[in-house]
């Protein structure tokens, strides 16, 4: 009776045990069901785009569940692990050629997605997803390949405090990034402001934008010359003149840790210095708020009447960011998978990406909730500058001002690069001189053009 007893024991704990790791709260991250019969979609994803998801896009993330239990289909994460942008793109290449592979690949806000339509691995799902049709028009500029399910635009918010120093009107929402650079310049003239990582990109950005020093057409990159020489000088003196506040003791080795290494210590006391003075700043540095999220913009407006407008200052740069998916010519299910993005691009769905503030920065792509999202507005009885701020970068957003930054990952690792090796010549002990410079500058174009040709 004993051995009896134990057996039925040990079934209970056994059936107990497979109830527990059929949780309907985990999402499994590698294909591990047993049941051939199940059905199931795979979307493929980097580590730190899930994490991203998690705390950012949360009304997605919670799709794949709502997806499972509504459809009966087992939605899968197979996430990749990776050292750097190489390491990623070896291992994603990988799943790519697999006779059943990953049924989607998640594409990140500001990730590349071109080179799987170039290697045809994106499929053309032109009449397979009916709500596509309902995506604004200016985001399916690249056919039917890939998907967007959500779009951010992030806003810049000035100062009240800083624009009533300044004594100037408030700048409009069509302003320019002339007229940033020209109210910033005022600012610093009678504020010295932190520096930290943000300015020397925002630096940076505009050299590698305004001389057109790659050439990706033709694998081809030119620095030594004297538009880019004269730049690295006028960089340096514009962060030395003494507008910024800077710890002199700091070596050039202390500088690049602080604009380049996030996990050191020079480059965490500034980020650190920055926020807390940042009510005293120009603009808000910790700020990050989708302009076109109004119910979320509203409070900032609302608490100390600050100015938010459309981020001009890299110009196309940070114009528009969408994430969605690309649907795997290799992919196991992909009918499925077509209609997992379909009930994304719902109107429920995209409807509860606008109310949620809390953890999601997506605005809807679905031009046809246009009318519930105002309703919203009026009920909540939402600040009027955020109603209007909104609409504004939705209109940019349709008559395809404001695009999504096709950079390709070539040109985002160029940049890279450019923004580390260049440190070292905008932050020298000693100044170099323009033939030094020229002498540097031709090493890099060596280095760079091998690396484009390999």
């Amino acid at each position: 009776m004993r051995k009896i007893g134990v057996l039925v024991l040990c079934i209970i704990l056994l059936l107990l045990t497979i109830s527990c790791s059929n949780n309907t709260n985990d999402i499994t991250t590698e294909v591990d069901s047993k049941d051939d019969n199940q059905k199931e979609i795979t979307i493929l994803i980097k580590d730190y785009e899930l994490w991203d998801m998690k705390n950012y896009n949360s009304v997605i993330y919670a799709y794949f569940k709502r997806f499972e239990i509504e459809n009966g289909v087992k939605v899968n994460l197979d996430v990749i692990k990776g050292n750097n942008a190489d390491d990623y793109n070896k291992k994603i290449n990988t799943k790519l050629y697999l006779k059943e592979g990953p049924t989607l690949i998640y594409i990140a806000g500001y990730g590349t997605y071109r080179n799987y339509t170039e290697q045809r691995i994106a499929v053309n799902t032109e009449g397979k997803i009916p709500n596509f049709l309902k995506v604004y028009d200016s985001l399916c500029d690249d056919g039917h390949y890939f998907i967007p399910v959500g779009m951010t635009h992030w806003a810049v918010v000035l100062n009240r405090c800083a624009i009533d120093k300044l004594e100037i009107d408030d700048p409009k929402f069509d302003w320019t990034r002339e007229e940033y650079l020209e109210i910033k310049e005022k600012w610093l003239e009678i504020e010295k402001e932190y520096f930290c990582e943000s300015d020397y990109e925002e630096l940076l950005t505009f050299m590698i934008n305004n001389i057109e020093i790659i050439d990706e057409a033709n694998k081809k990159v030119n620095l030594n010359n004297s538009k880019v020489i004269q730049y690295l000088n006028d960089v340096r003196e514009e962060i030395f003149s003494g507008k910024y506040i800077i710890n002199n003791d700091y070596t050039c080795e202390n500088f690049y840790n602080m604009v380049i290494e996030r996990n050191s210590k020079e480059y965490k006391q500034a980020s650190k210095l920055k926020y807390v003075n940042e009510n005293d700043s120009l603009k808000k540095y910790s700020l990050l708020t989708n302009g076109l999220k109004s119910l979320e913009i509203a409070h900032f407006i609302n608490m100390r009447n600050d100015v938010a407008l459309p981020n001009i200052i890299k110009e196309n740069d940070d114009l528009l960011a969408t994430c969605g998916f690309i649907v795997n010519r290799n992919g196991k299910n992909i009918d499925l998978g077509m209609e997992f993005i379909n009930g994304l691009l719902s109107d429920e769905i995209q409807l509860e990406m606008f109310k949620s503030i809390e953890f999601e920065t997506a605005y809807p792509v679905n031009r046809e909730i246009e009318n519930d999202i105002e309703k919203i507005e009026k009920e909540k009885e939402i600040n009027e500058k955020a109603i209007k701020l909104r609409k504004y970068i939705l209109q940019q957003v349709k008559i395809g001002n404001y695009k999504r930054s096709y950079d390709s990952r070539i040109i985002k690792e160029i940049k890279t690069m450019i923004q580390k090796d260049f440190a070292k010549f905008i932050f020298a002990d000693q100044a170099y001189t323009d033939e030094q410079l020229g002498r540097e500058l031709q090493k890099l174009e060596n280095k760079y053009n091998m690396w484009l040709n390999e």
